[in-house]
């Protein structure tokens, strides 16, 4: 192998302090300094070599990705490394945009084809960096250190390539994620349908006696149950990608579709189950989303109300909007909580220390709701008053979005 050598040329050369990203070369004409380093052009295959052998012992999931799978993205990064490590070449503003779009370009090709491998995690990725600026600069000092200049590029470099990387990994594994989601609901929804077709059938049999026609209706009301968990998962992955729920708006009875959810719940959970409303309520809603958010406020108030005690379901009509509020007694919520109850998987204390099953999405897909309606969710808590989560719900005309 030739000799390396790092020679710091005059000051009206490139700095290195100016090479890296966001805008730090301030002006093309700031007194620079040039490096003279061929050292990883000339042991750039040392350095693949190094680098591999490493991870295939210390990063378990390389040894699954094979020798060429691991040489994707890093011949590439180590060219662009040793371009902005270059001896004398001066770089204007519009040559250090370019080669930042390269960079992280290279840096996502990285994170992109560690997402595709299965058993690949995120501190994986990290490490693989770790292990790459140990190599380098076992390779670039061995015949002695670096000095400040170039040291900074590569670190610099690494910092901004583990970022990158970082970013496309993410981004990739949502993806799948919601591919994984969209595909298991979508394949759920035909049997579910089959079975609530066939109870429905049984249902309207002759000559059933009363236990199998309570059983018959706890099937349906179960199949529902689950049904409407589908649409939570879907609705709250589409909330958490900060996209609005185009619910169907339908004119109909607002007193009625809430009175068909108290019905269902209380099959289920028994008839602590009250409904407080002063008659019918007509209007154009989006029926099936509020079924649901009442449905899941609902169930809160069942699993963490006090079991002894009544869940009150009241539905008030004004002139510009209407008010559904779902109030239970029991323990109550700090400040602190409230906030965090409406983000996606977000919990009150109470219920990660307890038992009570859960995802942690009902109160998403409620928020989501009441936004379709260009809404609002108050909520209020005090001691020895209970707790009450109430949906504003303007009296108008099905919103129009963008693109829909």
């Amino acid at each position: 192998m030739p000799d390396c050598k790092v020679v710091l040329a005059d000051d009206h050369e490139l700095r290195a302090g100016e090479m890296g990203r966001e805008g730090r070369l301030s002006h093309p004409h700031q007194p620079m300094f040039g490096i003279q380093a061929n050292c990883i052009k000339d042991k750039k295959e040392q350095i693949l070599s190094l680098w591999e052998a490493r991870c295939l012992q210390e990063v378990t999931s390389a040894r699954s990705a094979g020798s060429l799978a691991l040489r994707d993205s890093l011949p590439l990064y180590l060219d662009h490394l040793s371009e902005a490590l270059a001896t004398n070449r001066r770089m204007d503003l519009r040559s250090v945009a370019s080669h930042n779009e390269e960079s992280t370009r290279i840096g996502k090709l990285h994170g992109a084809d560690r997402a595709t491998n299965r058993s690949y995690t995120l501190s994986e990725v990290i490490f693989e960096y770790h292990i790459l600026r140990e190599v380098l600069f076992h390779v670039l000092e061995a015949d002695g250190p670096l000095a400040q200049g170039p040291r900074d590029i590569v670190l610099d470099s690494i910092e901004q390539a583990v970022n990158d990387a970082v970013v496309k990994f993410t981004e990739m594994h949502a993806d799948i994620q919601q591919t994984f989601i969209n595909t298991l609901t979508h394949d759920l929804k035909t049997p579910i349908w089959v079975a609530r077709m066939n109870a429905t059938g049984i249902l309207k049999r002759l000559g059933l006696t009363d236990p199998a026609m309570k059983s018959i209706k706890n099937v349906l009301v179960s199949l529902n149950r689950l049904d409407s968990m589908i649409h939570d998962l879907l609705d709250a992955s589409r909330v958490r990608a900060g996209e609005r729920l185009h619910l169907q708006f339908i004119q109909c009875d607002l007193e009625a579709l809430i009175r068909e959810v108290v019905e269902d719940m209380t099959m289920v959970h028994g008839d602590r189950i009250v409904l407080d409303s002063n008659g019918p309520l007509e209007g154009n809603w989006g029926s099936d989303g509020l079924k649901r958010a009442v449905e899941n406020l609902i169930g809160n108030a069942v699993k963490y109300g006090d079991s002894g005690t009544a869940i009150k379901v009241s539905l008030k009509g004004g002139s510009e909007a209407v008010d559904i509020t779902v109030h239970n007694e029991g323990s109550v919520l700090t400040e602190q909580e409230i906030p965090q109850l409406f983000q996606n998987f977000g919990r009150a204390t109470r219920a990660e220390d307890g038992t009570q099953p859960g995802w942690g999405l009902g109160l998403t897909v409620v928020k989501g709701v009441v936004e379709a309606h260009k809404g609002k969710i108050r909520v209020k808590s005090e001691e020895g008053k209970g707790t009450s989560f109430t949906l504003e719900i303007p009296r108008a005309e099905a919103p129009c979005f963008d693109g829909v």
